[in-house]
C-alpha cells in the first residue's frame, strides 16, 4: 500500500504516530525536533523527547503546510479504537525487559521503561490535539463531610418536599485513574520490598500484639492478622521473589484499589469488611498499617532485644525504613484520593511513630496530627456516629474508638505545647464507644453481641471489674474534655475571679465524671496500687488511666496559681503524688522500654520533678525556715537526684530528649543552688575552724565524718535511706566544703 494508507500501527510498537505531511511529503517533526534539525519518529510523543524527558514539549505545529494527506489520528482515545485494550496491555506488558531481581536500579530502569511506554497509549499526546475526555471517572457519591451552612447543602436541601428532583445535584467523586509516573512506581516497588522478609514481618507483628503497647492501638489483632494473612496468599509469592514486572503489576493494582472506595453496608460482617481491603483488593492504607505496627514494636523495644539479633538488622535503621515505607503508602494514598477508615488510621499510625523518634515538638509531628485531624472532619467523624443501613455495628464502634484517640492526641499535645487545640469538644460529638472486647465486638453471632450488651452496667462500663482497652478509651473522654477547658482557661483572657469559678466548674464537672465510673476505677484514684502481685500490662493500665486526672489537677492548680493568685499547696501534693508514682514504676523492667513508661518519665515525671524543685528552692529562700515545711527537704532531694539520673538513661531515639535533657540541668542547678555552699561573706562570718592535717598523719573520711569537734558536722544513721523523710534543718555548709577538699579538688555535682 501506499504511503498514504499508512497505519497508525506497526508489527512491533505500541506507539501513536502522527500521520501530518509536509509539502514535500515528508512527514512532519515534533517542534522541538525540527528546530533542533534532528530526526523524530512522528511519535505522540516522539522517542527523543522521552529520552530527553520532556515529553510535554513535544508538539505538531497546528497548521500543517500543505493538505491532509491522511486523516489525521493524534489522541489516546483514537489509537484505543484501534488497539483494543487486551492488546494494549499484552504489547506493553511484553515490552518490557526483565531486570535482574533484587537490584534496584534494575528495578528503577523497568519501571520507567513501563510507566513510559504505558503513558504512551493512554496520556501523552501532541499539543495540537483536541482536549481528551477527562482521565478521571466520575461515579456519584459524597466527598468527604459537608456541613449546614455549606453551598451544597444550601442548594439540595428542601428540594424533596418542593417538589424538584435533586437527582444529579448531591456532587460527585472522583475516582482518579490516571496512570503513575515511573518515579511514583519507582518508590512504590522500594516500599513492597519491604514485605519481601516475610519472617521478620510476622514476628515483629507478634511480638507487638505481646508488648503492653497494643492497648492504645485503633485496629486490634484479629483484624491484622487478618490482613496479613490474605497479603501473604494472594501476593506472597510475589512479594517474596520481588521479580520486577510483578510487582509493577502488583503497584498499579494498589493504587488501583486505593482510589476505589470501600463497598459496605449495615450487614456487612467484620469478616467481610477486613476481606474488602486485603487479598485481591489490598489497598497501600493496609500497607502501611503493616509497616507502622513492626516500626511501632522496634519503637517500643530495646536495641538489646533478640529480635535485632535474629534478623541481624539495626533498629534505628530498621525504624527509619519502616517510617518511609509508611510515609510512601500514605502519599499513594492521598494522590489517589483515599478518604476512608484504613487511611486515617495508618496516618494514625504513622503520626505515633514521628511523635516518638522527632519529639512533640517538631514542626513535621505538628503538620502530620492536623492532618490526621482534618482526615477526621473530612470524613465526617466528629458528627454522630451510629449503626444504620451504611454503616455495620462494629465499624461504627471502631470509628468511636478512633475518634476518642485522635481527640486525646490533639488535647495532650495542645496543652504539651501551649497552644490552642484543633479540635474542640463543643463541635464534636463524643459519644464514647462501648467496653467490649474485640471477640465481642467482631462477633458474627447476633445473640451474642446482644447479650454482651446487655451485660454491661448503666454507664456502659464491663461487670467484670476487667481494665480493658475499650474500658480505658470510654473513661479518658470525660478527662480529656476537662484538660481542654483547663487549656482554655490558660490561654484565654480571665479575670482572677473568673478563673477562680471556672476552676470550681471544672472540679464539679469532674466529680461528675468519677461518680459515672465502675468501682475498679474510682479506687484507683487515692490509692496506691501494688506492683508486685499484677501483672505488667494491668499496672500498665492502671498507671496510664491514673495519670490523666492528676495531670488535669496539676495544670488546673497551676492556672489557678498563676492567674487566680492561689497558693502552691495542692500544686505540691500533686506533684509529688506523680512523682512518687514515677519513683516507684521505674523499677519495673518491662515497664521501662515502653513507649508510653517513656513518655510518663519524660512528659508527667519531668513537669512535677521541676515544678518539685522550684518549690524546694522558694522554700529555702524564706526569711525564716517554715517549722512545718511544705516539702520534706531531704526526701524531695533524694527523688529529685534518683529521677535525674533516670533521666539521662533515655532511649536515644526518643525525640523530646534533647527537652528531657534541658529539664535535667534545671533540676541539676536547682539542687546545685540549694545544696551548694554559702558565698565567701557568709563563708567568713561562721568562723569555723578545720581541722588540720598533723605532719606524717593520715586523714580518713571516716574519721572526719565521726569528729565531733567539727562545729555541724554530720553522722551516718541508720535513718538515712531512700525511704527517710525527715527534716534536717542544719547548714550543709561544713560537709560541702570538706567535700571540696577531699585531694585538694572540687566537686561538680552536675558530673
Amino acid at each position: 500500500m501506499g504511503t498514504s494508507r499508512r497505519s497508525i500501527r506497526t508489527e512491533h510498537t505500541d506507539r501513536v504516530l502522527i500521520a501530518k505531511y509536509r509539502r514535500n511529503h515528508k512527514m512532519q517533526a515534533c517542534e522541538p525536533c525540527r528546530k533542533s534539525k534532528v530526526s523524530c519518529d512522528h511519535s505522540i510523543p516522539c522517542g527523543r523527547c522521552v529520552r530527553r524527558r520532556c515529553v510535554e514539549e513535544c508538539y505538531y505545529h497546528p497548521s500543517p503546510l500543505t493538505r491532509s494527506r491522511q486523516k489525521v489520528i493524534t489522541t489516546a482515545a483514537a489509537a484505543q479504537s484501534v488497539l483494543a485494550p487486551s492488546e494494549l496491555n499484552s504489547s506493553v506488558s511484553s515490552s518490557i525487559e526483565q531486570p535482574r531481581v533484587g537490584n534496584d536500579a534494575d528495578v528503577v530502569a523497568a519501571s520507567q521503561r513501563y510507566s513510559q511506554r504505558a503513558s504512551l497509549a493512554l496520556l501523552h499526546r501532541a499539543g495540537s490535539a483536541p482536549p481528551l475526555s477527562d482521565l478521571t471517572e466520575i461515579s456519584p457519591g459524597k466527598h468527604g463531610f459537608l456541613g449546614f451552612t455549606s453551598h451544597a447543602s444550601i442548594m439540595t436541601e428542601n428540594l424533596t418536599q418542593l417538589g424538584i428532583p435533586s437527582i444529579g445535584l448531591e456532587g460527585a467523586t472522583a475516582v482518579c485513574k490516571k496512570p503513575i509516573s515511573y518515579e511514583r512506581i519507582a518508590r512504590g516497588c522500594q516500599a513492597l520490598s519491604f514485605l519481601q522478609n516475610r519472617a521478620i514481618i510476622d514476628r515483629g507483628i507478634d511480638l507487638f500484639f505481646e508488648s503492653i503497647e497494643c492497648i492504645h492501638i485503633h485496629c486490634g489483632e484479629f483484624i491484622v492478622k487478618q490482613w496479613l494473612s490474605q497479603l501473604w496468599s494472594a501476593h506472597g509469592e510475589t512479594l517474596s521473589s520481588q521479580d520486577p514486572e510483578q510487582i509493577q503489576q502488583l503497584c498499579h493494582l494498589l493504587c488501583e484499589n486505593t482510589a476505589t472506595p470501600l463497598a459496605f453496608d449495615g450487614s456487612t460482617t467484620a469478616r467481610q469488611w477486613i476481606c474488602s481491603a486485603t487479598g485481591e483488593h489490598i489497598r497501600w492504607g493496609v500497607i502501611a498499617m503493616i509497616a507502622n505496627y513492626v516500626g511501632s514494636y522496634v519503637m517500643v523495644t530495646k536495641s538489646s532485644d533478640p529480635f535485632f539479633q535474629e534478623f541481624n538488622v539495626d533498629r534505628k535503621s530498621l525504624l527509619n525504613h519502616t517510617a518511609e515505607v509508611s510515609d510512601a503508602c500514605i502519599e499513594f494514598c492521598r494522590e489517589r484520593g483515599a478518604l476512608d477508615d484504613t487511611f486515617i488510621c495508618a496516618l494514625f499510625e504513622h503520626y505515633n511513630i514521628t511523635e516518638y523518634t522527632k519529639g512533640e515538638t517538631c514542626y513535621a509531628t505538628y503538620c502530620i496530627g492536623a492532618e490526621v485531624n482534618s482526615a477526621l472532619i473530612a470524613m465526617g467523624l466528629h458528627q454522630e456516629i451510629k449503626a444504620d443501613s451504611q454503616v455495620p455495628f462494629f465499624l461504627a464502634e471502631l470509628r468511636k474508638r478512633l475518634r476518642a484517640l485522635v481527640y486525646t492526641a490533639e488535647i495532650s499535645i495542645a496543652t504539651f505545647l501551649g497552644r490552642p487545640p484543633r479540635l474542640l469538644y463543643r463541635y464534636m460529638n463524643l459519644d464514647p464507644p462501648l467496653d467490649l472486647t474485640d471477640s465481642q465486638l467482631f462477633s458474627e453471632d447476633p445473640q451474642e453481641l446482644a447479650v454482651a450488651i446487655a451485660q454491661l452496667d448503666e454507664h456502659g462500663y464491663n461487670r467484670d471489674g476487667e481494665f480493658r482497652h475499650a474500658s480505658l478509651i470510654r473513661s479518658y473522654i470525660g478527662f480529656m474534655v476537662r484538660r481542654e477547658e483547663i487549656l482554655e482557661l490558660s490561654l484565654g483572657n480571665y479575670t482572677a475571679d473568673e478563673v477562680q469559678r471556672n476552676a470550681d466548674v471544672i472540679q464539679r464537672k469532674t466529680e461528675e465524671h468519677w461518680a459515672t465510673l465502675p468501682h475498679f476505677m474510682v479506687s484507683l484514684r487515692d490509692g496506691i496500687f501494688g506492683l508486685e502481685t499484677q501483672e505488667v500490662i494491668k499496672l500498665h493500665f492502671q498507671n496510664f488511666f491514673r495519670q490523666g486526672p492528676q495531670a488535669n489537677s496539676l495544670l488546673l492548680h497551676r492556672v489557678l496559681m498563676r492567674k487566680a493568685g492561689t497558693g502552691p499547696a495542692e500544686l505540691i501534693h500533686t506533684a509529688q503524688t506523680i512523682l512518687s508514682d514515677v519513683m516507684r514504676l521505674y523499677k519495673v523492667v518491662e515497664m521501662s522500654a515502653a513507649k508510653t513508661f517513656i513518655y510518663f518519665l519524660a512528659v508527667h515525671g519531668l513537669r512535677s520533678a521541676v515544678i518539685l524543685a522550684i518549690e524546694l528552692l522558694k522554700q529555702e529562700q524564706l526569711p525564716a525556715y517554715p517549722k512545718t515545711p511544705a516539702l520534706s527537704r531531704s526526701k524531695t532531694i533524694q527523688d529529685l537526684c534518683i529521677f535525674t539520673d533516670k533521666l539521662s538513661d533515655l532511649d536515644t531515639m526518643f525525640g523530646d530528649r534533647e527537652l528531657c535533657e534541658k529539664g535535667r540541668k534545671l533540676v541539676s542547678r536547682v539542687l546545685d543552688k540549694i545544696l551548694s555552699p554559702p558565698n565567701t561573706a557568709d563563708r567568713d562570718c561562721h568562723h569555723y575552724p578545720m581541722p588540720t592535717q598533723q605532719p606524717g598523719t593520715k586523714m580518713l573520711a571516716n574519721d572526719m565524718l565521726h569528729n565531733t569537734h567539727v562545729p555541724g558536722s554530720y553522722g551516718m544513721t541508720d535513718d538515712f535511706s531512700y525511704e527517710s523523710s525527715a527534716h534536717v534543718s542544719s547548714s550543709d555548709h561544713e560537709f560541702w566544703l570538706w567535700l571540696e577538699n577531699i585531694d585538694g579538688q572540687g566537686w561538680d555535682p552536675v558530673a
